[in-house]
């Protein structure tokens, strides 16, 4: 590109045809980010309708979350291959029609099938949004587009569980999936006829990296299975948990080896040798458990600690994305004032404070002790998120942008997977320490404690023999209040480490180079 073309290029305006192409985009990536998160608060309603087991009914999410992490990393090669707007709109096509699938599903087994195919189809959208900002729009709107982008996505994320919650209790668990299908329709339609970004590149088709994306599929596949049974198989004294962890570890191996000696790699690993997308790239795996870690765990906390339903769960958890729209609107302006490096400092900063705080949780925790908190994580998520995605892909020459996107956003969903499967582990053993604990720290002379200490959780009567039946309700009373503190205590040791852990990430912001204009 010339100076004058260039010059001309950042000085012109985005058109009512370019806006109007970039909201069908967005709102095809709302969708699809929203639609992971948003059966998580119906289980119990998908779980009735299709007759499924409690074991089963984890895999309406697992089964999405996978196939939307094996389309990710390949969105760039297949957006080269067929262009922007092709890939795009069949994406939003096949979501729209896996939607109805999901609406229709008769049993648990073609549930699971149909949800893969609607993670499948919808994790193209999201890198292809952000590689079109930074590939096809001016520099100076930038900024702007990538708030909305981040508010949109990131907002979805938080509306999700409230959402579902509300069609759930006043519509049926099927509107869940067709509510999708009128706006998925309309992004396919503006997309379609709007968007002109870039042309196919059909000499790639001669040179599939077939090898590449067979161990990309059998990779992710295994370990996010991993992650996903590993808990209640007992990890790898399971035979099935061990064998899928050894295949994950060869497939990981062989696909590094194959992306990088590859002359024309499905997957252009060669992007993290930018110290800039390295370093962000860590960040943002930082990040996605720093945001989803405590989102995760909040409404657990709020359901069986506090005793709240599904809808007053996504009211309290509303406020962290009203939040996010608000920081959303703000950001652009900080990032014009301040280094984009000092701008995420101030971001990690934040989130690893509202974390701290929400760390605090008690049995009297209402509304307005969670207020300050998610307020403070929802500022902090636009800092992080936004400064993040300008440090990584600032730098990266434009043929790189499709393929920086697509890793970009999968090492955010890596991070946040690994460390809500790790969290979730360490939830169960923590508990049972701490209840242990409070056992063994129990009064000698509180009036059930010889009791309490013979007794064994869900075989209370036995243990007790001829008591009376005032004491075993005492008896009964006292466990299930030190299995409520353990558990709080439980998920207050789990938010302060991940505190923490976004804390100590400050230490290698120093090593982030300033970002120059392309």
């Amino acid at each position: 590109m010339t100076a004058d073309v260039a010059t001309a290029e950042a000085g012109r305006h985005l058109g009512a045809r370019e806006l109007l192409a970039f909201f069908g985009m967005t709102l095809g990536m709302f969708l699809a980010v929203l639609n992971i998160q948003i059966v998580g608060s119906s289980f119990a309603e998908i779980q009735a309708g299709l007759a499924a087991g409690p074991e089963e009914i984890s895999w309406v999410l697992t089964a999405a979350l996978i196939a939307e992490v094996i389309m990710i990393p390949l969105s760039g090669w297949l957006s080269r291959l067929l262009s922007t707007r092709v890939l795009f709109t069949l994406s939003a096509l096949g979501f729209s029609a896996a939607s109805i699938a999901c609406a229709s599903a008769w049993n648990i087994e073609s549930m699971i099938v149909f949800r893969a195919a609607q993670g499948f189809s919808g994790g193209a959208m999201a890198p292809m949004v952000f590689a079109t900002v930074f590939s096809a729009f001016p520099v100076r709107y930038q900024t702007h587009l990538i708030a909305i982008v981040s508010m949109l996505g990131t907002g979805a994320v938080a509306l999700g569980p409230s959402l579902g919650g509300w069609i759930s209790e006043y519509l049926s668990w099927p509107w869940l999936f067709l509510f999708n299908v009128p706006f998925g329709l309309l992004a396919a339609l503006l997309v379609s006829t709007l968007v002109d970004y870039d042309r196919p590149d059909w000499r790639l088709a001669r040179r599939i990296d077939f090898a590449g994306i067979a161990l990309l599929a059998v990779f992710f596949l295994c370990l996010l299975t991993v992650l996903e049974e590993g808990r209640r198989e007992d990890w790898l004294e399971s035979s099935k948990i061990a064998t899928l962890a050894a295949v994950t570890a060869v497939a990981g191996v062989l696909l590094l080896w194959r992306e990088l000696s590859c002359a024309h790699p499905v997957v252009d690993l060669g992007v993290f040798a930018n110290r800039n997308f390295a370093i962000a790239a860590f960040y943002i795996m930082v990040f996605g458990a720093g945001l989803f870690v405590p989102l995760y765990f909040l409404p657990l906390f709020l359901a069986r600690i506090i005793g709240l339903d599904t809808w007053q769960i996504g009211t309290w958890v509303f406020v962290l994305g009203l939040a996010m729209m608000i920081a959303g609107f703000l950001a652009p302006t900080l990032l014009r004032v301040f280094r984009r490096r000092v701008v995420a400092a101030a971001g990690f900063a934040l989130l690893a404070l509202g974390t701290w705080l929400q760390g605090r949780l008690s049995a009297d925790t209402d509304f307005m002790s969670l207020l300050w908190p998610q307020i403070i994580r929802g500022f902090a998520t636009q800092l992080c998120f936004l400064s993040m995605v300008g440090l990584a892909i600032g730098l990266l020459p434009v043929h790189q942008v499709k393929n920086g996107t697509a890793l970009f956003q999968l090492t955010m969903r890596l991070g946040a997977a690994v460390a809500v499967a790790i969290a979730n582990s360490y939830l169960v053993v923590r508990a049972g320490v701490h209840y242990h604990d409070l056992r063994e720290r129990l009064p000698a002379g509180h009036p059930y404690a010889g009791d309490v200490l013979g007794v064994l959780e869900g075989v209370l009567g036995p243990n007790l023999g001829g008591a009376p039946a005032t004491d075993v309700a005492g008896v009964q009373m006292l466990v299930r209040m030190m299995e409520q503190e353990a558990m709080i205590r439980a998920f207050n040791e789990i938010t302060l480490v991940i505190a923490l852990g976004v804390a100590a990430s400050l230490a290698f912001m120093p090593l982030v180079r300033s970002v120059r204009t392309r």
